[in-house]
């Protein structure tokens, strides 16, 4: 028999999972295989407690049984992430026989992994552990503990995601929908008019520009996305459980949102507007780099079809 390895949360205790459950049954056994794991557990059978409950007790992590027909699990994990600001690891258990609701966890669940109730322990634990220890590395990262770490995650000049990290995120998210089905899309977007400001305005304007688009675009996407810069003038946003049929609709909500916003520039007050292109999985497969640059193909051969139009432009008001 091999030793169980003891490991520790916050401040050197146990680490806490907040467990919420409404089958009393499933609910002992879960406890039960976390206990011999080493967690400490906080059962709960009632959803409407978990969220003033988490705020008392700052779990390490959180476990949620979705079941139709309400899933309440989902608007649990919704509100529990706006009060953690999505610091706090957490999983969904689902039966394992129920695959639509396995489906509406993945295209619905706020990128929250699902893993099945009657999971073993050695399994679930090693889940959990290895969920806390990619969260106390974005903290460590967050708090600057790890010289240059957050360079390599996040662009200099914009502060959103870099190429490299995004594509780390799009493998992740195409192994998760490959095991559990559903799809997301990668969407491109570059600067319309950007190099013509780098070179009438100089570099300094021309990245403010660049900062103002990256918060215009992180305003307008969904919390579960990803924003990305991956060139000059070109970002990216990873949009998980979006399948083809729904990109219009970002692409719109995109478009207008540039449309109403203003950037002031020497004075002047001024609007841009983005190109755009999309790829959906997995009506598009390939690996991460594959799907970027397919999202830039499509969005490149936008351009040249509005260029043909008229060439695009910064306009003033």
């Amino acid at each position: 028999m091999g030793l169980k390895r003891k490991r520790t949360g916050k401040s050197g205790q146990p680490p806490t999972v907040l467990l919420v459950e409404p089958r009393a049954e499933d609910l002992e056994r879960t406890r039960a295989l976390l206990g011999e794991a080493g967690f400490r557990v906080v059962p709960l059978t009632r959803f409407d407690a978990a969220v003033p409950l988490f705020e008392v007790i700052r779990p390490d992590a959180v476990l949620l049984a979705a079941q139709p027909p309400d899933y309440g699990a989902l608007q649990v994990a919704r509100r529990l992430r706006q009060v953690s600001r999505g610091t706090v690891p957490m999983m969904y258990l689902v039966d394992s026989h129920d695959r639509d609701a396995w489906r509406f966890c993945v295209e619905k669940g706020q990128c929250v992994d699902v893993v099945a109730r009657t999971v073993d322990g050695p399994e679930l634990s090693m889940k959990l552990h290895a969920q806390m220890k990619l969260k106390q590395a974005v903290e460590r990262v967050a708090a600057g503990e790890e010289a240059g770490t957050a360079l390599a995650l996040h662009d200099p000049v914009t502060g959103l995601y870099n190429r490299p990290f995004l594509l780390a995120l799009i493998g992740l998210e195409a192994r998760r929908t490959e095991r559990y089905g559903g799809s997301f899309s990668v969407v491109a977007a570059e600067v319309s008019g950007w190099s013509a400001v780098r070179k009438e305005h100089g570099r300094a304007m021309a990245e403010r520009l660049l900062v103002y688009s990256a918060v215009v675009l992180g305003q307008t996407v969904r919390e579960a996305d990803a924003v990305a810069r991956v060139g000059d003038s070109e970002f990216a946003m990873l949009l998980p459980g979006t399948p083809a049929e729904s990109v219009p609709e970002v692409l719109a909500r995109v478009e207008a949102r540039f449309e109403a916003a203003r950037f002031q520039m020497e004075g002047r007050v001024v609007r841009t507007a983005l190109e755009l292109g999309a790829v959906s999985f997995p009506d598009t497969v390939g690996a991460p780099t594959q799907l970027l640059s397919a999202a830039l193909q499509t969005l490149r051969r936008t351009r040249e079809i509005r260029r043909a139009a008229g060439p695009a432009r910064l306009l003033s008001i």
